[in-house]
């Protein structure tokens, strides 16, 4: 099942509709699905789940509300203590997102610095 197929059987699935956003901005469609992003960003998470609330604000800051700060968002995103994987997704996500031109690839590349410093201590 493809990211699109995945997203109209799931259409209330968070992780799909991620997917099919980071998808189409990698593709260099971002400012065409801003308004979607910004839906999606915002909308309410269970509180229980700070990990998925962390990360959804991390992607926020670097996508859509960059005044947040790349370094409290990346430093809450940490602060989790998510599992490797966890953290391994973001750091691909924010791979994929560096390649950007403009603020959202600098964000990211900021981000992903920060989380590789930490890391490597």
């Amino acid at each position: 099942m493809d990211v699109e197929q995945a997203t109209e059987a799931h259409p209330d699935d968070l992780d799909c509709a991620f997917e099919k956003l980071m998808l189409e901005t990698v593709e260099g469609r971002f400012e065409v699905f801003r308004e979607q992003w910004r839906q999606l960003l915002t909308s309410s998470v269970n509180p229980q789940d700070e990990t998925k609330a962390s990360y959804l604000r991390l992607f926020r800051t670097v996508l859509i509300e960059p005044e947040a700060g790349v370094p409290e968002a990346t430093t809450g995103v940490l602060a989790t203590h998510p599992g490797d994987g966890d953290i391994a997704d973001v750091v691909r996500y924010l791979v994929e997102l560096s390649v950007l031109e403009g603020g959202v690839g600098e964000r990211a590349r900021q981000c992903h610095d920060l989380i590789m410093r930490r890391a490597s201590r």
